[in-house]
This record gives C-alpha cells, sequence and structure tokens, in this order.
C-alpha cells in the first residue's frame, strides 16, 4: 500500500512520523511519503502512480474539491477535504482534521461545553475546526485579516464574526483560542493574553505563543495526531483502539521530532 501527504510546503509534515510508528507497532506493510506539490490538479496523477490514499494539507485542501467523485457527509458540510482514498475507481474525499481539534483538546481536559471560543483563520482547517466546536455547543467567533472571508464564512456556518476593532476585547473573553493561520504569523501579543486562556496552535514544532502566561498551550502535534487516527482507519480499514499502539510514546516522538 502507498501513502503520502501532500502540500506546499510539505518539508515540515510529521505526518510520516506517525504512520511509521504505526505501520512498525501493528507489523502492517505500506509506506507513507511526502509529495510537494503546486497545485491541486496534480494530485489525481498520484493515483495512476499508484497510491491507494493520501493525506491533504495546505492550500489544498479546498482546491482539490472539484476533483473528487464523492465527499463524505462531514466533508461536505465543512467544504474542505484532508483525506482521499481510492476506492473501485472513485475519488472519495474525507474530512478528519474536525476531530483531531475535538480530540486534541479534549484529551487536554477541556470541557467544551458552552465555552467561548475564538477562531483565528477562514480557510479549511478553520472550517473543520468550526464544524467540529459546533457538535460540543461552543460560542464561536472568527476572526481573519480578511474581513469579508470571516463574514463569508461566519454566515455560512452560523456563527459570528469579529472585526479588528473588537479582537482585543474577544481574546480578553475567550476561554479557547484555536489559531490556524500559516506559521509565524503573530496577531496578538503575548502580553495581550490571559492567564485563564487555552489555545490550540495548528502549527508546529514552533508556536508564536511560546512564552506566553496562559492555562495551556496544546501544539500542533496534538492536532496531527489526532486526526491522523482516524484518516488511517480510513485507509486501511483497520480501527484503532488505545490499546492498539502507545500513544504517549508517539506524542512524545512527534513533539520531539
Amino acid at each position: 500500500m502507498k501513502l503520502a501527504v501532500v502540500g506546499n510546503p510539505i518539508e515540515h509534515s510529521k505526518s510520516p512520523i506517525i504512520f511509521q510508528f504505526l505501520f512498525d507497532t501493528l507489523k502492517f506493510n505500506a509506506s507513507y511519503e511526502k509529495i510537494l506539490l503546486n497545485t491541486a490538479d496534480e494530485i489525481p496523477n498520484l493515483f495512476e502512480m499508484g497510491y491507494t490514499a493520501i493525506n491533504i494539507t495546505a492550500p489544498f485542501k479546498q482546491s482539490i474539491l472539484p476533483f473528487l467523485d464523492k465527499l463524505s457527509d462531514d466533508a461536505n458540510k465543512i467544504g474542505s477535504v484532508n483525506t482521499v482514498v481510492f476506492k473501485e475507481g472513485k475519488l472519495l474525499g474525507f474530512n478528519t482534521d474536525y476531530l483531531g481539534v475535538l480530540h486534541a483538546l479534549e484529551e487536554n481536559g477541556n470541557d467544551l461545553s458552552l465555552k467561548k471560543c475564538l477562531v483565528l483563520g477562514a480557510g479549511g482547517a478553520a472550517r473543520a475546526a468550526i464544524f467540529g466546536l459546533k457538535k460540543r455547543n461552543v460560542r464561536i467567533q472568527i476572526y481573519n485579516r480578511s474581513e469579508d472571508k470571516a463574514k463569508d464564512l461566519a454566515e455560512e456556518f452560523d456563527v459570528n464574526f469579529i472585526k479588528v476593532k473588537d479582537l482585543q476585547n474577544t481574546v480578553t473573553e475567550a476561554d479557547i483560542l484555536i489559531d490556524t493561520l500559516p506559521a509565524n504569523i503573530q496577531l496578538l501579543k503575548l502580553e495581550d493574553l490571559h492567564s485563564g486562556l487555552t489555545i490550540l496552535d495548528a502549527s508546529y514544532p514552533h508556536s508564536v505563543y511560546e512564552g506566553s502566561n496562559i492555562r495551556q498551550l496544546i501544539g500542533g502535534e496534538h492536532w496531527l495526531l489526532h486526526q491522523a487516527i482516524p484518516a488511517f482507519e480510513l485507509f486501511t480499514g483497520i480501527k484503532l483502539s488505545k490499546n492498539d499502539y502507545n500513544q504517549e510514546v508517539l506524542l512524545d516522538l512527534l513533539i520531539k521530532s
């Protein structure tokens, strides 16, 4: 079985570490590699080259949609895809990103119900985060540097968006901040973050929030791991339980690599 993750950039991706760990643990015969692409229309060619399934990362999570034959219900509602499986001659699109968000937060001790959450960004990862949070009755607000994109996304998911003049007040009132912006983009000063705030940052291996005096910083490796497990199940048909692999060891390996 040939698997891969595609994106641009892609060199930073730690997805191969996760999948190789699972292959080794389960003694499963498969390969998983990183592939740099320029455009989404190159992705279908990979399946002609023998790949059976791929993970999709930025910037292709939405631009891949026209090339797929069918979307799962979740992927259709989210409007972005991070997992594609080639089955019976069809390209099937799925989204496991929202599970990555929920499990990264909840397995780090966060009860999400009725919490106030600010989502930074309006791309595919933000869409998945909003979709997942709505399943937990989280009160969501969106901020994006392009106000029009934030407004459109807020209307689509029936949540609120904020303008730049309200950003600091919203952060002050938030319980949770989810940052889906590209790596190294920092919109908030560390000294403006309050001590009760939990931040889930999609970026890794470094976060612009390192050194802040907040309640909890959850790095992107957590999100990456928790979206990869259901993707592995879609790829292989193997349903994993926590008894099948050592999640603590794998997460430690991810963070230290």
